[in-house]
């Protein structure tokens, strides 16, 4: 199993190289951070086409993680810190999946 991590630094201006990189390298997971994009600006469709499950929390600013696991959608496990729940700078996710 592959799993790699990638501070991606703003998602939407990386993103085709993104695609590139996943098509060259192939891993099974993926862990980003600095998305710097709302939660509904996501770019899911495009990393779908590419054959990646993803989840993710955005935040428009400097934060921002996802996972990816290549032919599977992650579950979402937890999505801020353990023990702050006043936690809302989207630096933190869980997941579970099965990834091929």
């Amino acid at each position: 199993m592959k799993i790699a991590t990638f501070n991606i630094n703003g998602i939407t201006g990386r993103l085709p190289g993104l695609l590139r990189w996943l098509g060259d390298a192939g891993p099974d997971v993926v862990c980003l951070q600095e998305l710097k994009t709302p939660q509904d600006k996501f770019p899911v469709a495009a990393l779908e086409q590419a054959g990646y499950g993803a989840v993710w929390r955005g935040q428009s600013q400097w934060n921002g993680v996802a996972i990816l696991c290549r032919g599977a959608a992650p579950e979402l496990v937890r999505d801020s810190l353990p023990g702050d729940p006043a936690d809302s700078q989207s630096r933190y996710i869980e997941a579970a999946a099965v990834c091929s």
